[in-house]
């Protein structure tokens, strides 16, 4: 297991150094992710396989096909690609060296295949991520149509996406046109690294889930909510201390919807609470979070706003300053979370609460009067997206 660790922070530093790249390569870079989730990773094999793929498209185009249809061929018809919906957060659906060889992987993963088979071959395509979904835009796409890789390389219409996103969520959706706009090289290793972290977070591999925050973190230097996030992982795993110095931290620098709850969880931590308790303030444990429809979140939502309601309601009557009222305070707050979190439901903030679809949340934030608003795992509070 050491010698594990090991190997992974010297897939760290050198994702780090890559970043450091005038021109970062988006195949390349996640390749390198390919080796974070296995360090003994030969990734060899599938840079062959693509750049075999890729030829065979610049041969179709030669013969007289279109990019696009050449692509579907090779990849889909041929190849096989398709999405795996069996087992769709297993941290080898985040690798493309294993959905170059399985053959299939989540939406993010096949669309960067997808990418790199078609710059070899001279198709101009790029990425594009809607909330829990990911596809392929590109001007060599037919004018305003969208390849989805998880569906085995159909051509989709904006309308189509939202009602497939709108499937995911278990919601009616809206899409606008800017979120069809062509993702960054960075955003999109970003959002594979967020995947990954949850899907190791989920499963209790701590260790794994900080090496996926650092490559993140290298990815957005200075963002403050890496902090907080590093603080709740290191809770996780039991690292009090470190977990405290990265929390701090945030509050020193972040001005974000949750920086009272952050403060007050910090309190906590320091009276000694067991650990099961400590994080309940901010975030539940994935492991402790249910996976709501929409209707089933819909129908618990009136019991989180009664409890959430009288919460705020005794808070407020506070308002004198002074050291018992901060401790009654925030006895109301650990009440509150304790309530909320026995329902399942996934405190970020205070008085914000999030239900976990499976593919992104659906976000409640008091006093909203229902349940409005959702967005994916990786854009968080301010990328939330209204409800139909």
């Amino acid at each position: 297991m050491g010698g594990a660790t090991g190997d992974r922070r010297l897939v760290v530093e050198r994702f780090r150094q890559a970043l450091a790249s005038p021109s970062l390569d988006l195949f390349e870079a996640s390749l390198l992710i390919s080796q974070l989730i296995d360090p003994a990773e030969d990734v060899r094999s599938a840079i062959q396989e693509v750049e075999r793929l890729g030829a065979l498209v610049a041969d179709g185009r030669a013969a007289g096909e279109t990019g696009v249809r050449a692509l579907q061929r090779v990849l889909f018809s041929e190849a096989g690609l398709c999405g795996d919906e069996a087992s769709y957060d297993d941290p080898e659906n985040s690798s493309v060296s294993r959905v170059v060889t399985r053959r299939r992987g989540m939406p993010i993963t096949l669309s960067i295949v997808v990418l790199e088979v078609a710059r070899r071959a001279g198709v101009r395509l790029f990425g594009v991520g809607l909330p829990g979904h990911f596809v392929v835009g590109g001007p060599d796409l037919p004018a305003g149509r969208f390849l989805d890789p998880f569906a085995g390389g159909t051509l989709c219409e904006p309308d189509e996406l939202a009602d497939r996103v709108s499937t995911i969520f278990g919601a009616p959706v809206e899409l606008p046109p800017e979120l069809f706009a062509p993702d960054s090289t960075r955003a999109i290793l970003t959002r594979v690294l967020f995947n990954l972290r949850r899907s190791w977070e989920k499963r209790d591999r701590v260790d794994e889930a900080l090496a996926a925050l650092d490559c993140a973190e290298a990815l957005e230097p200075g963002d403050p909510s890496f902090l907080r996030e590093r603080g709740l992982l290191l809770l996780k795993g039991g690292q009090s201390a470190a977990a405290l110095a990265a929390l701090e931290a945030y509050v020193g620098a972040a001005g974000g919807e949750d920086v009272e709850a952050v403060t007050k969880l910090i309190r906590i931590v320091r009276e000694q609470m067991l650990p099961s308790e400590r994080a309940e303030l901010v975030s539940a444990s994935p492991a402790e979070a249910r996976i709501f429809s929409f209707d089933e979140a819909k129908s618990l939502l009136p019991k989180v706003q009664e409890i959430t309601s009288e919460a705020v309601l005794r808070y407020a009557r506070l308002s004198d300053p002074g050291l018992e009222s901060d401790d009654v305070r925030e006895g109301i707050v650990r009440d509150w979370a304790q309530d909320i979190v026995s329902l399942g439901v996934v405190i970020k903030g205070l008085w914000l609460v999030d239900f976990d679809s499976g593919a992104g949340y659906y976000c409640w934030k008091y006093p909203e009067p229902s349940l409005e608003f959702f967005h994916g795992y990786d854009e968080g509070f301010a990328g939330r997206l209204p409800l139909q």
